[in-house]
């Protein structure tokens, strides 16, 4: 396939602007690339849509964000993406590609089989869509096919990680643990930057429930990488799960000394494995020293409602609310705790805003109902139930519509 990016030298010594956008968009593609073959599929997704501003005729590049796009759950970014690529060329293998996807954000697995299928006939040496593919067998709970898929994937790319680490997965997913470690320990040799392979493993393990066997792969990856934190918060939370108190306690008290000075890294473990008391006064000062970072509020009021303290839930969403007044579900999470607080009139409030911002916002219809109902506003709260339930049959209605499209790429 003709790289869409190159272009003939020019005989002068300053380059034209086109050009300059062509070389962005060229270093751009490239690190999205790279993110999505090391499964960062958040930044990927980020540099993809940056390239399509820049270029937006790259059909394997709307394909990409749209497989991205469906990992992330982004519904929004799939259809505008899907959508402007079927302007380009609907019969295109890339585009036949992103209507696969968005088949399988839909749970259309049968579809979605087809239509990748078809993508790959005419590019059945494509490693992207092996990837797609192999994704949507993974959603289907089909490992046999998944672990085919992702062997052609590394035949095609040996060194690629992403193909590596898949293949990794749909073993363990097998039980076929030693096969698993061996790609792992392929893509650890081709990057060394990746998970380490013991720990890869352990989470399968842990995933399994087969606590013994992953503590002795985290000990491994500790022995191999001891300044890794991930492997010690599992081998934590395996001894717990199997009582082992004593050990437990000594791999608490070594995170403690280890990372003393990595709290935004600590908390965020603490906050995974739902040891809030831990992570609490972590967050408590994060935020005292970031008093405008939003994401660090909105942490910290889930903790402070997982450990039944309302009032200062209440206080720091409230925080939040003024510095993002735009995200309706802050909106709805707030007038939830003011109806368990039973501050009716601000729930009312809170879901009435949640709901200008996002028709859509379910969970604040139900609020605002009880909200109204408990203020004896029985007419009023009928009317939002109906109003909720007319909003349940249009969003139901849409994605009828969407599952029942008629694919011109359809042979």
């Amino acid at each position: 396939m003709q790289d869409a990016f190159s272009s003939p030298q020019q005989p002068v010594k300053k380059p034209k602007k086109e050009d300059c956008s062509s070389g962005l968009s060229h270093k751009l593609w490239e690190e999205g690339l790279a993110a999505f073959y090391r499964n960062d599929d958040e930044s990927a997704l980020g540099f993809f849509l940056e390239v399509l501003e820049i270029n937006p005729t790259n059909l394997r590049c709307y394909y990409l964000g749209a497989l991205c796009a469906c990992i992330l759950g982004d519904e929004e970014t799939l259809e505008k993406v899907y959508q402007k690529a079927r302007k380009i060329n609907h019969r295109h293998p890339y585009v036949i590609g992103c209507e696969a996807v968005r088949a399988l954000f839909f749970a259309n697995y049968e579809r979605a089989e087809h239509l990748f299928n078809i993508a790959l006939r005419s590019l059945p040496k494509d490693l992207d869509l092996h990837f797609g593919l192999g994704i949507l067998y993974e959603e289907m709970g089909a490992q046999e096919k998944s672990a085919e898929i992702y062997r052609q994937a590394v035949e095609l790319a040996p060194d690629n990680i992403r193909a590596r680490i898949s293949l990794g997965t749909s073993f363990a997913l097998n039980g076929e643990y030693t096969s698993a470690l061996i790609e792992y320990q392929q893509a650890k040799a081709f990057d060394p930057t990746v998970e380490n392979p013991h720990q890869h493993l352990g989470r399968d393990y842990y995933a399994d429930g087969l606590y013994e066997e992953a503590v002795g792969e985290f000990l491994q990856a500790i022995s191999e990488e001891p300044e890794s934190p991930a492997a010690y918060f599992y081998l934590l939370d395996c001894y717990q799960r199997m009582g082992m108190v004593d050990e437990m306690l000594d791999v608490y008290e070594t995170i403690k000394t280890r990372f003393a000075d990595q709290e935004e890294m600590t908390s965020r473990f603490f906050e995974y494995f739902r040891m809030y008391n831990e992570a609490l006064p972590i967050l408590e000062r994060l935020a005292k020293r970031n008093p405008e970072d939003v994401e660090l509020l909105l942490r910290l009021s889930y903790i402070y409602q997982e450990t039944e303290r309302y009032d200062a839930a209440i206080a720091v969403l409230e925080r939040a609310v003024k510095l993002i007044p735009e995200f309706s579900n802050i909106w709805t999470t707030l007038g939830g705790l003011y109806l368990q607080k039973g501050d009716y009139c601000q729930a009312v409030a809170a879901a009435e805003r949640a709901i200008q911002l996002n028709r859509y916002e379910d969970e604040a219809y139900g609020i605002l109902a009880d909200a109204l109902l408990y203020l004896g506003r029985f007419e009023a709260a009928e009317k939002v139930v109906r109003e909720q339930e007319r909003i349940q049959n249009e969003v139901w209605r849409r994605y009828q519509n969407k599952l029942s499209e008629k694919d011109e790429n359809e042979i």
